[in-house]
């Protein structure tokens, strides 16, 4: 194996990979990186067991040489060391195979060896169903995946609840995120006649959204019984599915009101912020939401040691009564409100420690569903 390839190409590729290995692992071949040149260009392939990724540098970029393939091969070159050894190197590289499956790597006036191991040990990635797929530009399922997958339970006790609910209906796809206190969905017109749900670990979403791919690239996502990929011209992401039976979220969300109101997305987010530096004597990081009259909200915190705030919003518009005082997790409503990219958001009250419903106004494809606490 021989062949030169542009610095910025070769370590984009690889600090994506170099994310998710680790160098601790337990099959020593999966803390390496698998580097493979062909006649389309290079390939390069990480896993972790649960997530694969797998990167393409074709000989050319927008008409423009990146790769030379002088000779065809492949090897496996552990990870951390070649992440930290070329982000170092000044120039373009040449990478060529050295004696018992070591590479060595040439920059300038730099010449470095690295040991490796043998290509056909690293274990091969699944066979997905190419038959049966859903093709979405990568900025609108990355968004999607960012407005939700902060919601998943941080603990393992219930596994199910630390992925993403993927549910594909035809021409929408609905993610879900959910750790019993408060539920995060978006809902996503789609191309497709898929009928399809899937729970994707949300460790594998977010090492998706931080691949370095143009938000118009389309992504086309296909699947086994126990994987998911996620491919781009350039770029692949295998994810290992959650196994088990999500929770019927949808039955959770009243579809009446006692009280709706509008308010200013973004001062509404100051003001609960604020709020928030009181609260953290409280096991829930408790603010209170009290609504005064028919155009005002009072959103107070406070600590015995430290001190209380209180401040006065205007409502925008209030429908239904007005007589509502409910204590929230400051956090939980922050996470929601900062991922409503609209001017004004709406907040619907269903009753005394019942779950309030956040939504951006006039938009019911986000929703964010947020129980009480307890303030005494």
């Amino acid at each position: 194996m021989e062949f030169t390839v542009s610095y910025a190409s070769f370590i984009t590729a690889i600090s994506d990979i170099n994310k998710i290995i680790s160098s601790k692992s337990v099959i020593p071949i999966l803390s390496g990186i698998k580097i493979e040149a062909n006649e389309n260009g290079l390939k390069l392939t990480g896993s972790n067991s649960d997530i694969s990724i797998e990167r393409i540098i074709p000989l050319r970029i927008d008409g423009v040489k990146v790769v030379e393939i002088k000779e065809f091969g492949s090897v496996v070159v552990l990870s951390n060391y070649l992440n930290e050894i070329v982000k170092k190197l000044p120039s373009d590289i040449c990478v060529k195979s050295g004696r018992n499956d070591s590479i060595i790597i040439e920059s300038g006036d730099i010449e470095t060896k690295l040991t490796g191991f043998n290509a056909n040990d690293f274990p091969k990635l699944p066979e997905m169903d190419c038959n049966n797929n859903v093709k979405i530009p990568f900025g609108k399922l990355a968004e999607a995946i960012k407005k939700t997958a902060f919601a998943v339970s941080k603990s393992e006790a219930k596994p199910v609840l630390t992925g993403v609910k993927m549910e594909f209906e035809g021409n929408k796809l609905v993610c879900t995120a959910t750790d019993s206190h408060r539920l995060a969905r978006h809902e996503l017109h789609i191309e497709s006649e898929m009928i399809k749900t899937f729970v994707v670990p949300s460790t594998s979403l977010s090492e998706l959204t931080h691949l370095k791919v143009a938000d118009s690239s389309i992504v086309d996502i296909s699947y086994t019984n126990n994987f998911i990929v996620f491919g781009t011209a350039d770029s692949k992401l295998y994810s290992r599915l959650i196994e088990g039976i999500y929770p019927n979220t949808r039955s959770l969300v009243p579809t009446e009101s006692k009280v709706k109101i509008t308010m200013n997305t973004q001062t509404l987010i100051e003001g609960i912020d604020r709020a928030c530096v009181f609260s953290t004597e409280w096991k829930h990081n408790n603010v209170q939401l009290e609504i005064i009259d028919e155009a005002t909200i009072k959103i107070s915190s406070n600590s015995t040691e430290i001190g209380m705030i209180e401040e006065i919003q205007k409502i925008i518009q209030i429908e239904g009564q007005n007589n509502i005082q409910m204590s929230f997790d400051g956090r939980f409503v922050l996470d929601a409100l900062k991922r409503i990219q609209k001017e004004n958001v709406t907040i619907r009250f269903d009753g005394l420690m019942k779950p309030i419903v956040i939504q951006p106004l006039n938009d019911s494809t986000c929703l964010h569903l947020i129980s009480p606490v307890r303030s005494y």
